[in-house]
Parts: C-alpha cells; sequence; structure tokens
C-alpha cells in the first residue's frame, strides 16, 4: 500500500473591494459674521435652502456700545510739568467689540466641532475678517471637512437669496 499524500488547499484570497462613500453627503451651510450664525441644509427638489437641526446662533454682546459693554470709565493722567492743567484718558488694551467677536468666533467654532460628526461637508460664508479668524480657530477634523470658504457678508439674506448666491459652489442634486 502507498500511502497518498495531499497537501492542504490554499485558501483563496477574496479580493477587498476598495471602501465607498455614501452616496448621500450631507452638507451644512454657515452664514455668519462676528455676532451672528446661521446654519443651512441644501433642498434640491424644492431648489432652497432650509435651516438646519442647529437653532442660529446670536451674539447679544457685540452689538452694544461701548458703555454697555465695559463698565468703568478708563483712568486719566496728568500731562506733563508744563502742562499740569491738561489731563487725558487712556486708551483701553483691547477693543472691547473685537473681544465680543472674537469670543463669539471661538464659540462658533466649538459649536462645528460639535456638529462636525453629522455632515459631510461644509460650506462657510462669513466677511473675509471673520472668516480668517473662524479658519485659525477650526479643529482639523472641520477644517478637512471645508469644501468653499466664501468671503462675503451674507448673513442678512433671505434663504432664496442665498441659495442664488451659493447655487454654482453647492454639490450637484445627485452628489447632494
Amino acid at each position: 500500500m502507498t500511502k497518498s499524500v495531499m497537501k492542504p488547499r490554499r485558501k483563496a484570497k477574496i479580493p477587498q473591494a476598495p471602501p465607498m462613500e455614501p452616496r448621500h453627503k450631507r452638507t451644512l451651510i454657515v452664514v455668519a459674521d462676528g455676532a451672528r450664525a446661521r446654519f443651512f441644509e441644501p433642498r434640491h427638489e424644492a431648489g432652497t435652502l432650509v435651516p438646519a437641526d442647529r437653532a442660529d446662533m446670536v451674539a447679544p454682546g457685540s452689538r452694544l456700545s461701548n458703555q454697555e459693554i465695559v463698565s468703568d470709565r478708563p483712568g486719566r493722567g496728568a500731562g506733563t510739568s508744563e502742562a499740569a492743567t491738561h489731563r487725558h484718558g487712556f486708551e483701553p488694551t483691547h477693543d472691547p467689540h473685537k473681544l465680543e467677536k472674537h469670543n463669539f468666533t471661538v464659540e462658533l467654532a466649538r459649536t462645528l466641532d460639535d456638529m462636525c460628526e453629522h455632515y459631510d461637508r461644509l460650506i462657510v460664508v462669513a466677511p473675509p475678517r471673520s472668516l480668517g479668524e473662524l479658519d485659525t480657530l477650526l479643529p482639523p477634523q472641520v477644517r478637512k471637512r471645508v469644501s468653499h470658504r466664501i468671503p462675503k457678508d451674507l448673513t442678512a439674506s433671505t434663504p432664496a437669496s442665498l441659495w442664488q448666491a451659493l447655487e454654482k459652489v453647492l454639490p450637484a442634486p445627485a452628489l447632494a
């Protein structure tokens, strides 16, 4: 009797498909300035923008006057010895309005970070100064989702006029 020696069978390698992106990407449109942020989602079948799940953000402190923001008056100083009768006020070290706008932009960046996992694409519309500041404050995972940065102040626009202004940068309906 001869003993037959059989080799074990090799397991076939099943080719792996590349990871696929979801067909429908969710797009969030943020229209902001230093005191207000509005969140929209595009609806291509209706040809308009609808408010997103997140409510609009408003910073009431940035619309106040300096006297309402800062409670103290700036300090006073006397002039030189020649003009001892002249007194002048010291300038504050920072502009209270700019500080309020900066604090609002920091809060907006935190909000976008919280909303990041619900959206695949982000379009940011803001005045150039606010847009630049927001870019520096956004975390990397949010920054990589930003597809367009539009340097315009459109916070007072209606959803219909926003649609017209953003129609060229919005993704095609099949990809939205």
